[in-house]
């Protein structure tokens, strides 16, 4: 399996994605010719070798002659922009990741601003050069031929930037909504500046499978992507491609338990579904023994780093504890795909897993069988069955690269 592994020791962008990428080997004349496809006004791409800091890097930006007539900086609806590339003669697979891109861009946009998502039109992201590194971003992946990506911590900067929206905080409304719920690892150095722009958050968050150390990998390639300014770190983005050397995927993740002697055990399921709302991934119940004899249960939780407080919170406020423990593990999980076949039941979701990179087996969702056979009259048994076999019949040979982004329960 193939895997690119961004480090953003300063925040990312569109045009330091594609530095970084063109910089590993990204065959620029393919990325050239697959651009060239959408309806844009005169466009060139200019790559030039610089130094940040200490180290050379490669700065790509798409220069555009009539920018000064308006034409490259156009603002643009969301519909017109998904128009633009449906339009484009890509393949499916980079066509797909972009307008799903996009797609999100204008959900995310829309919550900002409080408005429709198709009503949504995008100022600095509508510019011919942002179009241009969204949808460049998702012809790497398919040129690079990339399995998965994944993401170290992001530096997101600090202070305030202005845009057509006038002075905002950093990070800015709509790089802070794509992060959130993405489970992205951030952090803020000292530098004063937008280090992680909209763009660069939409590209990562929406490409990477895991967030943390780089995985296991025998490397083949690795680039720099440079940033347009000088700071007091290196503004560069570095990109590792390789061949994964393990076949578990891993990822950090925080456990927050607390034992309880004194509580109804009639809660304990309510507790478990406020856990989930609070973007648990999974809670489990263990019967323990206690000081003095007493018999007890040990409620434990797997959450993201982001998660913590909210499940700290459900617990203290919903339990009878006086106190949670929390510590950091790393988890080994198998690649799974999550999809919905169609049964003589109806629609039931399924899961699939992998491993050495094949379909290992496939397990249909227990509410959605439940609910089938209930409607059907017939036996889950006979619901779980057909789903299966269904499942089994439908499921990629392979991992598709967006397999395990909801974080499963564990």
């Amino acid at each position: 399996m193939r895997i690119a592994h961004f480090d953003c020791p300063a925040g990312a962008s569109g045009n330091m994605f594609l530095g970084a990428c063109l910089d590993a080997g990204l065959d620029q004349s393919a990325l050239e010719t697959g651009l060239r496809s959408l309806e844009l006004p005169a466009w060139r791409l200019a790559t030039r070798r610089v130094r940040r800091g200490t180290i050379a890097a490669l700065q790509a930006e798409f220069e555009l002659p009539d920018a000064d007539a308006g034409g490259g900086h156009a603002h643009r609806a969301y519909g017109e922009i998904d128009e633009l590339i449906a339009a484009a003669d890509l393949a499916e697979g980079p066509k797909t990741r972009a307008r799903a891109m996009f797609r999100r861009l204008a959900e995310v946009e829309a919550r900002v601003h409080d408005v429709a998502t198709a009503d949504v039109t995008f100022h600095e992201v509508g510019a011919v050069d942002s179009i241009l590194d969204i949808v460049g971003a998702a012809l790497a992946v398919e040129l690079l031929g990339l399995d998965e990506v994944t993401v170290s911590r992001i530096n997101v900067g600090g202070g305030s930037v202005t845009t057509r929206h006038g002075v905002l905080p950093v990070p800015a409304p709509a790089t802070l909504r794509l992060l959130e719920g993405s489970g992205a690892l951030t952090y803020s150095t000292t530098e004063q500046a937008e280090l992680l722009t909209p763009t660069g958050a939409l590209l990562l968050t929406s490409l990477a499978s895991a967030y943390g150390p780089q995985p296991p990998m025998r490397i083949q390639a690795h680039g720099y992507g440079a940033g347009t300014r000088d700071l007091d770190l290196p503004n560069i983005l570095r990109v590792t491609i390789g061949d994964r050397t393990e076949e578990l995927r891993g990822d950090q993740v925080v456990v927050v338990e607390t034992n309880i002697d004194d509580m109804s055990p009639e809660l304990y399921d309510y507790v478990a579904e406020r856990l989930f709302e609070a973007g648990a991934l999974d809670v489990t119940t263990t019967p323990i023994g206690m000081k003095k004899g007493r018999p007890g249960t040990q409620l434990s939780t797997i959450v993201p780093g982001g998660a913590v407080d909210a499940a700290v919170q459900v617990l203290m406020r919903e339990t009878t504890t006086l106190g949670v423990r929390c510590y950091d593990v790393r988890r080994l999980k198998l690649p799974r795909h999550e999809f919905s076949v169609d049964t003589r039941y109806g629609p039931v979701r399924v899961k699939a897993s992998y491993l050495d990179d094949r379909l290992r087996d496939v397990a249909p969702e227990a509410d959605d069988c439940r609910r089938a056979a209930a409607a059907h009259g017939a036996p889950y048994r006979s619901v779980y069955d057909a789903a299966r076999s269904a499942g089994l019949a439908a499921a990629p040979p392979k991992p598709p690269m967006s397999s395990d982004r909801e974080g499963a329960h564990e």
